[in-house]
């Protein structure tokens, strides 16, 4: 990881500032991975592409996405973060422009694979730049809202385009990344600071671009066969580049000094099973967030900006049960039970949904919608808690990324057959409508097949019956893939359902509801986890002076929680103005100035000079506190041996210093301190 340069007085200034701006850079990148949805029908209509031929908008964007990630962050590593964040923001950029100032379907489709590249590098990069700027022990406050920021927009992005569609235009809904980019660039090239040391690797280039290849054929394979009736000769044809592609892939992850994807992963069953039930609840998550705003527009006639506002139990739901199943897990230590029981939701919500039809109530498809969320709120966290608990230190990273990837690939393969399978029944379905009514001569099938609207056109009878003709193409799109989420539920149950670790409780909501996939090193991912167990033991006044409490009983001192936060401060320093232990001169100033006459008195500390030295005994309780600390650590490693990885020892004694004594702590000098 990059050092980056700047004095540490003045990153703690000018931090919220740097995150702010790192966070602007994301946020149009997640958004836009499901902005469109609500746009496909008026795209449709514009491109006279019509319904089932235009998921490529989405789908390559997402792909590109998917397989630029992970490159971003290792060239970010040789060439420095701030310098590839401006250029990931200016290929952003341009893909926006041009997607904007799209002529047709085909220059649409190219421009959001552009689009895309910028974002896998925005997505990674501000995140990779965050934890640059703060030390290991709070990296898990910041990666989490990051995580949080990302997952929350990518599920609401369909609301974000609806309000674009409906007051302004599709096409403003890529413009207006421009003035954000430019902003955010010079924002960037001004606030953030540059890295002073640099990390080489033996970067894989050919393994993204053969994975992408071989799973954009598989897409074109798909869409042929279901939607266009490809004859196996040519089915088999494309097929067959799209296997030799993905074998290419395989073989370059054998060879690879530092692959993306270790193929024996795939050795551990539970990586296994739950990196397959992350690609079906991808397939799921983004198919129904796709298509739901276009059912509502086509076959309810809702406006785009309300068949946004339907998708809120959706959201809602999704948002919800991934937290509240974190919160079980990190309870109980148990998951099996909840990825049961959400694969089974999400099998249910899809049924529910596939028997939506013109004349459903608003509470029907509420209830539906919000079936469908819960159930894959319950899954999303799961298999990556699963994954973390299953592989050793070393595998961390990658595992945890690879099961990611399966989503983002399962997010990409729903689109896919989702739109594949709606054209199919579209066309076939309103053949069979127009045989029994009389249309008028200005509007023909094909017309009404490219542009739903101009059902609006057609008298009330006909009307009826044509828009049935679309209602019954979605129900048998979404009760094809009813079949997909019951595999889901078998799959759960034959997920082995051993205790979680403690470590491995920790997930968040960018990881369980992004489309693009975790780039972390084992490294990285442990002090994530790590970080955010010590900032929940240092929330509040209280667990913050247990904490403290618990290391001087085990360090054989009853000295106060606020002198040993005080002596670690003191510590870390060596020597340190008495003033900078607390601000102002309230009543935790005095209670301050209480513990420090203790510590002096006890000959922990020493006055000098109108400063606070540690002396040799203050610094030897320092030190046992700290390795106090480190065994406390070390017990959340259950399963991960120090003696076996070494560097763990390293990650947990740096961890300890920087915990104890940490400025942000200063609330446990409150008066109730000293009882």
């Amino acid at each position: 990881m990059a050092v980056l340069t700047s004095k540490p007085g003045t990153q703690m200034r000018g931090r919220p500032l740097m995150v702010g701006v790192l966070l602007l850079a994301m946020l149009p990148a997640a958004l836009d991975q499901t902005a469109l949805s609500p746009a496909l029908p008026a795209i449709g209509a514009e491109f006279r592409g019509g319904l089932g031929y235009d998921s490529w908008v989405i789908c390559a964007y997402l792909l590109a996405m998917t397989a630029s990630v992970m490159l971003w962050g290792r060239l970010g590593d040789q060439f420095g973060h701030k310098s590839l964040l401006i250029a990931a923001l200016l290929i952003f950029l341009i893909g926006s422009v041009l997607s904007g100032l799209a002529w047709d379907l085909d220059s649409l489709n190219v421009f959001r694979a552009v689009q895309g590249l910028g974002a896998g590098g925005l997505v990674v990069l501000s995140q990779v730049i965050a934890g640059d700027l703060v030390p290991p022990h709070r990296r898990g406050r910041y990666q989490g809202l990051f995580g949080a920021v990302f997952g929350v927009a990518t599920i609401v992005g369909s609301l974000f385009g609806a309000l674009f569609v409906d007051h302004l235009s599709w096409r403003w809904i890529m413009l207006i990344n421009l003035p954000i980019a430019v902003v955010t660039m010079a924002l960037a090239a001004i606030v953030l600071p540059a890295p002073v040391e640099l990390e080489k690797h033996r970067i894989d280039y050919l393994g993204p671009a053969l994975l992408a290849g071989s799973v954009g054929l598989i897409m074109v394979t798909t869409v042929g066969v279901i939607q266009h009736s490809w004859t196996s000769v040519r089915a088999v044809e494309v097929g067959s580049v799209a296997v030799a592609l993905g074998i290419g892939w395989a073989l370059t992850q054998r060879r690879a000094a530092e692959p993306t994807l270790p193929l024996n992963l795939f050795r551990n069953p539970v990586f296994s099973i739950g990196g397959t039930i992350d690609f079906i609840a991808g397939f799921v998550l983004f198919g129904s967030l796709i298509y739901v705003p276009v059912f509502l527009q086509v076959v309810t006639g809702r406006s785009a900006g309300v068949s946004g506002l339907y998708l809120l139990p959706l959201i809602l739901g999704v948002l919800v049960m991934a937290i509240v199943s974190g919160h079980l897990i990190s309870r109980t230590g148990r998951y099996k039970a909840l990825l049961v029981t959400g694969m089974a939701l999400t099998t249910l919500g899809l049924l529910l949904c596939s028997r939506l039809e013109t004349t459903t109530a608003t509470l029907a498809i509420s209830l539906a919608l919000g079936v469908l969320g819960c159930g894959l709120g319950l899954v999303v966290q799961v298999p990556i808690i699963a994954v973390q608990n299953a592989v050793d230190y070393r595998r961390l990273g990658v595992g945890t990324s690879g099961v990611t990837m399966c989503r983002a690939v399962g997010g990409v393969m729903g689109i896919t057959v989702f739109s594949a399978i709606l054209g199919h029944q579209i066309a076939a379905r309103m053949a069979e409508a127009v045989r029994a009514v009389q249309l008028p001569p200005e509007v023909d099938i094909a017309a009404i097949r490219q542009d739903p609207r101009l059902l609006s056109m057609l008298p009330p009878g006909t009307r009826a019956t044509v828009s049935d003709a679309f209602a019954h193409s979605f129900q048998i799109m979404f009760l094809w893939s009813v079949p997909v989420a019951f595999a889901g539920v078998l799959l759960a149950l034959l997920l082995r359902g051993t205790a979680a670790r403690t470590t491995a409780n920790v997930s968040d909501l960018g990881e369980a509801c992004g489309a693009v996939p975790t780039v972390r090193s084992s490294e990285c991912e442990i002090e994530r986890q790590l970080s955010a167990l010590l900032r929940s033991d240092a929330d509040t006044t209280e667990k913050l002076e247990q904490t403290y409490a618990d290391l001087g009983e085990h360090a054989g001192t009853d000295a106060a929680p606020g002198c040993l936060w005080i002596l670690c401060r003191v510590a870390r320093a060596g020597s340190i103005p008495a003033d900078l232990l607390y601000e102002g001169t309230g009543a935790a100033a005095e209670e301050g100035r209480r513990y420090v006459n203790r510590l002096v008195a006890d000959g922990l500390l020493a006055r000098q000079n109108g400063n606070l030295a540690i002396t040799t005994e203050g610094q030897a309780l320092a030190e046992r506190l700290q390795t106090c600390m480190q065994r406390t650590l070390t017990k959340f490693l259950d399963g991960w041996s120090t003696e076996e990885f070494p560097q763990l020892s390293e990650h947990l004694a740096r961890l300890s210093r920087q915990f104890l004594g940490d400025d942000a702590q200063q609330h446990i000098l409150k008066p109730r301190a000293a009882t």
